[in-house]
This record gives structure tokens, sequence and C-alpha cells, in this order.
């Protein structure tokens, strides 16, 4: 009996270093995945101010496909926190954190916080080309209905 029973906590082990390593390699692709939304983002930046619409297009196409990238790692990074935590527990690396010894909790940390960081560039680099996309747009308009206008009074 103790022997089963030993063996069913080495495996119960086992199978958490094999999540919290699952759990590492998805936050380092979050991180990765960021750093291509940071560039994406930027070169749309700079399609934008030079009127580019087909880059434009083009560009949200991948931004777009790059945000469903990262959700789908999201839900994938959920779904091992449930496996560690239990399903009764919040899943959220807050919690893990709080459970894990400091050896093992600071990597994942570390990576959350570089996340973080990475995430509220992105949000800004974003609010920053709509700023500007809605600037150009309604610039657009604003000159549109001048020309119709003074069309209009000839």
């Amino acid at each position: 009996m103790t022997a089963t029973l030993t063996r069913t906590a080495r495996r119960a082990d086992s199978t958490a270093a094999v999540m919290l390593q699952q759990l590492l390699d998805g936050l380092s692709q979050d991180l990765r995945g960021y750093e291509t939304l940071r560039a994406l983002l930027d070169r749309q930046f700079h399609a934008a101010l030079r009127h580019e619409a087909e880059a434009m297009a083009a560009l949200s196409a991948e931004i777009l496909a790059q945000a469903a990238e990262m959700e789908a790692q999201r839900t994938r990074r959920r779904d091992l926190l449930v496996g560690l935590l239990g399903r009764a527990a919040q899943p959220s690396l807050r919690a893990l954190l709080e459970r894990l010894p400091a050896a093992t909790a600071e990597p994942i940390a570390t990576l959350r916080r570089a996340i973080e960081r990475a995430l509220a560039e992105c949000k800004a680099m974003n609010l920053r080309n709509a700023q500007l996309i809605g600037e150009q747009q309604a610039l657009m308009q604003q000159l549109l209905g001048r020309e119709d206008h003074i069309y209009a009074e000839r």
C-alpha cells in the first residue's frame, strides 16, 4: 500500500513538474508574442503616417492573427493553471505563485512582470495608432465635407 502511494505521489509530482514547464514555455511564448505584436503595431503606425492603405490592411490582418494566437495561448495557460491549482481555486498566476516555493516561483514571476510591461507598451502603442488613424479619418471627412460644400456653392 505504501509503495503504491509513493508511486502515485511521484507521478503527481512529475505531472506537476511537466505542467509547470509547459506553463513557463507558454509564458515565454507570450512574451515573444508581445514582441511580435509590438513590431506589428510599430509598422502599422508608420504605414498610417505614410497613408499606405494596402500595408495598413495587411498589418491589421497580421495583428488580428497575432491576437488570436495569444488568446489561444491564454486559454492553454488557464487550463494548465486549473490543472495545477484545482477547479476550486481561481486559475491565476498570482494564486499559483503564492503556493510555489520561492525558487520555483521566481522564473514565473519574472516572466509575468516582463509580460505585464510588454502588455502595457502594446496597449499604449495601440492607443497611439488608433488616435492617429482616427485623426486622419476625421481630417479626411472634414476635407471631403469642405469639397462638397465648395462644389455645391458654384
